[in-house]
């Protein structure tokens, strides 16, 4: 008996570890597909559900490697990037890091992306079919 409970618990471990790589390539292609330029809205929106937080930062890092703004449904072209690290706003009497920002061809696209990036589920991918798929939104124009 206790090596049918043995054999059943394997067969479960290995179930769940299959389910955990599959998950995890559905994520990889999916941040590949999303450093391409032209994603059409609804496709962008279906396919968060398959990506975590740190995908949606590799998404942003490889489209700014590829001169791309960061926001995946922008196409425009990273042209005139900023080369300081920080900004000096006078005005707010703050001083603003620029790492993130310089990733952008825009403040609304930087904006809209973070907009995106907080509605993405933290939960792990492979536990994601246990859950109820959000409804994604999109930041507002003129916001």
């Amino acid at each position: 008996m206790t090596t049918e409970k043995g054999d059943q618990l394997r067969q479960q471990l290995i179930a769940a570890v299959v389910k955990k790589r599959a998950a995890l390539a559905r994520a990889h292609a999916v941040v590949v597909r999303l450093m391409e330029p032209g994603i059409p809205e609804g496709e962008f929106l279906s396919l968060l559900w398959e990506i975590g937080p740190s995908n949606y930062d590799d998404v942003v890092d490889e489209r700014d490697i590829n001169k791309l703004c960061g926001y995946p449904l922008c196409s425009n072209l990273l042209e005139k990037v900023p080369k300081q690290k920080y900004a000096i706003s006078a005005s707010k009497n703050k001083v603003y890091d620029l790492t993130e920002r310089k990733k952008f061809c825009s403040g609304h696209c930087f904006k809209a992306s973070e907009y995106v990036k907080a509605q993405v589920p933290t939960s792990p991918l492979w536990l994601r079919d246990r859950e109820t798929r959000p409804s994604f939104q999109l930041l507002p124009k003129g916001i």
